[in-house]
């Protein structure tokens, strides 16, 4: 018995996926928008069956006429699609019987069968495009931390920095950027070098405030100054001042100096808040760039360091961008980091990124969804709740340092 078999669509697949895949690929491989409907409508009018099964083909047996009046357009319009599908996209085969006629019988009509074929290519097409939109994104949030790097930067100069050519060359480099708008049309060629570049050119402004004697500190404080603004609470110790007794209910008895959760002066309640803030103050004094390298997790020291390259010591700019780094690692998608970074600025998101993979391995309550974490601490910075100073104050304690 001599069998014919005909290609199928990959295991798992099916008619509908195919439309949405010419969809999302349509603009990468030059298919106009009403040429992809055409293409559609007339798979839509297949057998689903004929797309899976080796013993069939999928075949469109309606006449030209009908086809060109359902889409609104003339048949010579129709002529066309259908010629630029078979001979310019390699995508279906006219079969015709000698009059021109399309039928049932016989098979004839528009056939599907080499567009299946062309499904496994069509697929790793599709994920180079969106691997390359994925990119796109993770520069653009680059270059806007570039950006936010380069205006603190600019800030913290000192006017006899601000004076010298080396620092004017950069301001006017800094000024040529492109508007943020503009990123998404470049190519991603392009896009690549001007990242780059953006990355040289904040390395040389931290260079040139780091060997400026005058300049303010300001830039190398951000993270400091950043997690001063949380609501670290020291734990709470009960009172252990005597309790003031009413006596006579007289005005003069009203007059608690005693009462309240603060209490006297030798109150143990006071006493160890007052601790706990000469030991968060201590704490914060040493928070550095390299201190925070220091409580990072393993994964995100390591990018650190790529980062930091053959510099001696750790930058603020290294850890941002460590941070940013770690997204793909940790599952955190970008929309989480860029809301983040929106509200908190990059020092905060980064801040956040830091603990949460370093709290990865935490002995009692370990972080499994980081992406998930990230959006609850962005929802309780808003309102005024987040705790970064104690979770860094536990890493320290956990990891002995």
């Amino acid at each position: 018995m001599n069998n014919t078999y005909y290609p199928v669509l990959p295991q798992g697949w099916e008619r509908s996926q195919v439309e949405q895949l010419l969809v999302e690929i349509a603009p990468a491989i030059g298919l106009r928008a009403k040429r992809l409907n055409a293409l559609i409508y007339m798979m839509m009018h297949t057998r689903p069956a004929d797309w899976t099964a080796s013993d069939a083909e999928p075949v469109y047996f309606a006449p030209q006429t009908d086809t060109a009046l359902a889409l609104g357009k003339t048949e010579r319009a129709l002529r066309s699609d259908e010629n630029a599908l078979e001979a310019v996209h390699g995508m279906i085969e006219k079969r015709v019987k000698a009059n021109g006629a399309r039928s049932f019988y016989g098979k004839c009509g528009i056939v599907f069968s080499r567009l299946i074929d062309l499904i496994p290519d069509l697929i790793e097409l599709r994920e180079r495009i969106r691997a390359d939109r994925a990119r796109v994104r993770e520069l653009v949030q680059l270059r806007s931390t570039y950006l936010r790097h380069m205006k603190r930067r600019i800030e913290a100069a000192s006017p006899q920095l601000e004076r010298t050519t080396d620092f004017w060359a950069a301001i006017q480099a800094f000024e040529q950027w492109p508007h943020s708008s503009k990123l998404r049309s470049m190519s991603l060629d392009a896009l690549e070098a001007h990242v780059d570049a953006c990355r040289a050119l904040c390395g040389q402004i931290d260079d040139l405030i780091e060997n400026s004697p005058d300049s303010s500190s300001q830039a190398e404080e951000n993270f400091r100054s950043f997690i001063q603004e949380d609501t670290y609470e020291t734990n709470p110790v009960k009172c252990n001042a005597g309790i003031h007794k009413r006596t006579s209910g007289k005005p003069s008895d009203t007059n608690l100096t005693n009462d309240g959760p603060n209490g006297p002066a030798k109150c143990k309640e006071n006493e160890d808040e007052a601790a706990a803030e000469a030991f968060k103050s201590k704490f914060m004094r040493g928070l550095t760039p390299q201190r925070l390298f220091e409580l990072a997790g393993a994964d995100m020291r390591l990018h650190v360091s790529n980062r930091q390259g053959d510099r001696a010591q750790v930058r603020e700019l290294d850890l941002i961008e460590a941070a940013h780094d770690m997204l793909p690692h940790l599952g955190i998608n970008y929309s989480a980091w860029a809301e983040a970074a929106q509200l908190m600025g990059t020092e905060g998101a980064a801040l956040c990124v830091l603990i949460l993979d370093a709290n990865r391995d935490h002995p009692s309550a370990p972080v499994k969804n980081p992406g998930g974490m990230l959006r609850a601490m962005t929802r309780r910075y808003q309102t005024g709740k987040l705790n970064l100073v104690g979770s860094l104050i536990g890493l320290s304690r956990r990891r002995g340092l």
